[in-house]
Order: C-alpha cells, then sequence, then structure tokens
C-alpha cells in the first residue's frame, strides 16, 4: 500500500443548514455518518471557522499540532483548539448544540455554509466562505496544481 493512499471514505460535499436561537443545527447526515455517532467541534487553527472531526481524527490533529510545533506558538495553537472544543452527540434528529463561545469567534449565525474536506469539515459564515473561495485566482490555482498528477 502507498504511503499516499486513502484509508478512509473523504468527507465532501457542501450544505446549508441553519442554527437555530439555541445553537442547535442539523448537522448534514452525510458527513455525520462518515465522522461517525460521536464527534469533535473547534474552532480552526486559522479561527476563520469551525472544524468537525472524528474522534480518531482530532486526536491525531491535536497530536501533530502538539508534535511538531513545539513552543510558545505551538502552544497557544493547541490551547486555542482545545479551549473551544466540543465532543458532539448528535441527538435523534441529527441535530448538534454549537456553543455561543464557538458561534461567535466565527461569526455564525442563521445560515451557515458546511463543506467537507478530505478528513475533517468546515462550518462557515457564509460569507467568509465566499470571500475565501474567491482569495485565490484561478491562475494562482492552475500555476500551484501544475505538474501534479490529477
Amino acid at each position: 500500500m502507498e504511503m499516499d493512499e486513502v484509508l478512509f471514505d473523504p468527507l465532501c460535499g457542501t450544505f446549508y443548514p441553519s442554527i437555530d436561537s439555541k445553537g442547535r443545527m442539523s448537522f448534514p447526515g452525510k458527513l455525520r455518518e462518515l465522522l461517525g455517532s460521536e464527534f469533535f467541534i473547534c474552532l480552526s487553527h486559522e479561527e476563520t471557522y469551525l472544524s468537525a472531526f472524528s474522534v480518531e481524527g482530532f486526536k491525531r490533529y491535536c497530536k501533530n499540532i502538539h508534535d511538531r510545533l513545539p513552543g510558545g506558538v505551538g502552544g497557544d495553537i493547541l490551547r486555542g483548539v482545545m479551549a473551544g472544543a466540543e465532543k458532539q452527540v448528535p441527538d435523534k434528529q441529527g441535530r448538534i448544540f454549537i456553543s455561543q463561545f464557538l458561534r461567535d469567534s466565527v461569526g455564525i449565525s442563521g445560515q451557515v455554509v458546511v463543506i467537507g474536506n478530505y478528513d475533517h469539515a468546515e462550518i462557515w459564515n457564509p460569507e467568509a466562505y465566499e470571500a475565501s473561495r474567491k482569495a485565490i485566482s484561478r491562475e494562482e490555482k492552475k500555476a500551484a496544481l501544475k505538474g501534479v498528477v490529477l
């Protein structure tokens, strides 16, 4: 088996659920199936969106930050991730609760964008997601992908 071979079903797709006034949202079933019956939501290391990881994926993510970014900056990043991390167990309707702290940290309320991104899902403020999508031009993407086998 090659090192780069995917050992799991990648998370993919774009969904547009909403968050109610109590902080509950229906998490997309397709992504719930891949993340598992329990998963973690945390502030992304860029602090612009929320990340959702399987339990194993969250452990791996935190270990990588801890092991690869020693010292002050790594400690600050890991502290930020862990401070708002929440273990999620969706209810019978597939809803999860996102704390006010996490909602405020990335500016989400009402409509949100949830995307699958390979080994995790992301929960975005719709305007921030659109700005992120447009931050790199098609020419920059084309240049970056030149020589990459697709």
